[in-house]
């Protein structure tokens, strides 16, 4: 079995040979013309991302991005007049996202650095965010912990993880790509199916990835000492599934997933768990 330091060193090859959200981009990475790419698919593919990360809240606080991949949320919590921090395991992400950050003359700092262990002393700051990086890191509760213990008292985290509810994860990970496409038999379980296919690799790396139910992530934000914790699912997109693709693809398709049907979806099975919980006063 794969030991913590495994992972993450395949989470570091991972995202150095292929920065998140590098896919289909146009431009040279750590380029303004790259990062407007990367900022504008970003809103396409969640818009609903804006209103949950809450950027335009944050002006004058001190925000953390654990994970912070190229930039994205660090800029937008810049932009926004947070005084911004971003961290990250992978130092070409850091080196990205700093190139982007002065390429939009934002200013904000980068470090590399452990989601499971922060560099930063107990009640840093005011926000901490981690979107779409903690299920792959494995020891999850670890993190949730330093996050907390790097809040001011009354301050917030937001956490975004995979949905282990999900329609996506039932029927396209573990219903077409593990049994349909035979990948279930062949790695062994629905997380080393996940590394496959969920994430991009261009050179074969196997990242750690993991999902979670929404009542997990409760209960692991309270057994880490948050408050307050609430938990909700969003995103769902046609494509997110074999029938509905497909069903999409018809002539006329998309009158046959109008919007209310799709928003219903989202409540029921949407990609993502959204956890927030605040650190007691």
């Amino acid at each position: 079995m794969a030991s913590s330091t495994d992972f993450k060193h395949a989470a570091v090859e991972q995202w150095t040979a292929d920065p998140c959200g590098r896919v289909g981009m146009p431009g040279e990475p750590g380029s303004r013309e790259y990062f407007e790419s990367l900022l504008a698919s970003r809103q396409s593919y969640a818009p609903w991302m804006t209103e949950i990360l809450g950027y335009a809240e944050t002006a004058g606080l001190d925000v953390l991005d654990v994970g912070s991949g190229q930039g994205i949320d660090v800029a937008l919590y810049s932009r926004a007049g947070a005084r911004a921090t971003g961290i990250d395991l992978t130092p070409r992400h850091v080196e990205l996202a700093q190139a982007h950050l002065a390429a939009f003359g934002l200013t904000g700092t980068v470090v590399v650095g452990d989601g499971e262990q922060l560099p930063f002393p107990d009640g840093s700051f005011d926000r901490v965010s981690s979107n779409g990086v903690l299920h792959h890191t494995p020891d999850m509760p670890a993190a949730l912990r330093e996050i907390l213990r790097v809040l001011r008292p009354g301050g917030e985290a937001r956490i975004i993880v995979y949905n282990r509810r999900s329609f996506h994860y039932w029927l396209t990970q573990v219903l077409w790509h593990g049994l349909v496409r035979g990948r279930l038999l062949r790695v062994g379980s629905v997380e080393r199916v996940m590394s496959e296919t969920v994430e991009f690799s261009s050179i074969g790396a196997r990242p750690l990835v993991k999902a979670y139910t929404p009542g997990e992530c409760a209960a692991m934000l309270r057994d880490a000492g948050f408050a307050d914790v609430t938990v909700t699912v969003r995103h769902f997109r046609p494509e997110d599934t074999p029938p509905t693709k497909a069903i999409a693809s018809l002539p006329g398709g998309h009158h046959l997933l109008p919007a209310r049907l799709l928003e219903r979806l989202v409540r029921l099975g949407g990609w993502y768990v959204v956890a927030n919980g605040r650190k007691r006063a």
